[in-house]
């Protein structure tokens, strides 16, 4: 059974993108959404993958981390900071790396079905950065304060707690953000950094599941029926029209 833990840190600067929910209505008449024949699509498949092994997920604690937010954004707010709004398939979960940061980056690739925004085009592939993710805890501490690996070492000794913490995993998620899974397609605002990679920005509102069947094993680029698509509601976990959202804030900014 997975161990959990719940770390508080305090203090942590960073701006939090938070979308207005309205309007959500869960369809019980059409579960997934719809994918239109497109003879002009690309075939080419990609495999899915992810870090994540069983044995990993066996080993590892989950970590949430309260951050203090210095301004909140409007949907609006957050389309003008992405260079592209997409609805997109993640391929891959590559690995999480703490460096230079004291919640880590996962990094992985996601196929681009629909452009919303921007310049990326359908078919492409892109190399997506992500905050927090599932990483070796020594790797972890070696980021973290050492009065914060000193408690820690204080709490394990007073629970008769010993961690080998070569082979044990932390799993940081922000409060307000979801974990990213491959083979799921999201709507999703990306920004390009200076290593040519978009970030995921704005959390879980700038990370939004579709309602569309995931494939185990392989993808391919769809031709969306977006007028048939929902998306998730982080908030209250349940799903609105996608149509109505772009609406409102992406053909309307």
């Amino acid at each position: 059974m997975k161990k959990k833990i719940v770390v508080v840190v305090a203090s942590v600067i960073v701006l939090l993108y938070f979308t207005v929910l309205v309007g959500y209505k869960l369809k019980n008449d059409n579960l997934y959404g719809e994918v239109k024949e497109n003879s002009n699509i690309k075939e080419q498949t990609y495999e899915i993958t992810s870090y994540i092994t069983d044995e990993i997920k066996n080993s590892t604690y989950d970590c949430v981390t309260q951050l203090c937010l210095v301004e909140e954004f409007t949907p609006n707010k957050l389309g003008e900071d992405a260079d592209c709004i997409a609805l997109a398939t993640v391929i891959s979960l590559d690995g999480a790396d703490p460096e230079g940061s004291l919640i880590g980056m996962t990094d992985g690739k996601m196929l681009i079905n629909t452009v919303l925004k921007g310049e990326l085009e359908q078919g492409q592939v892109i190399e997506y950065t992500k905050p927090g993710g599932i990483m070796k805890m020594s790797d972890w501490e070696e980021t973290q304060p050492d009065a914060a690996n000193l408690k820690r070492e204080y709490l394990r000794s007073e629970n008769n707690t010993s961690i080998d913490l070569d082979n044990t995993y932390i799993n940081v998620l922000i409060s307000g953000d979801i974990e990213i899974e491959s083979g799921k397609s999201y709507l999703v605002y990306l920004k390009e950094n200076s290593d040519e990679q978009y970030e995921v920005i704005g959390l879980g509102n700038g990370l939004r599941e579709l309602n569309i069947q995931q494939n185990k094993s392989r993808v391919a680029v769809q031709n969306l029926d977006i007028s048939s698509l929902e998306i998730k509601n982080n908030e209250t976990g349940e799903f609105e029209s996608l149509q109505e959202y772009i609406d409102t804030y992406i053909t309307n900014e």
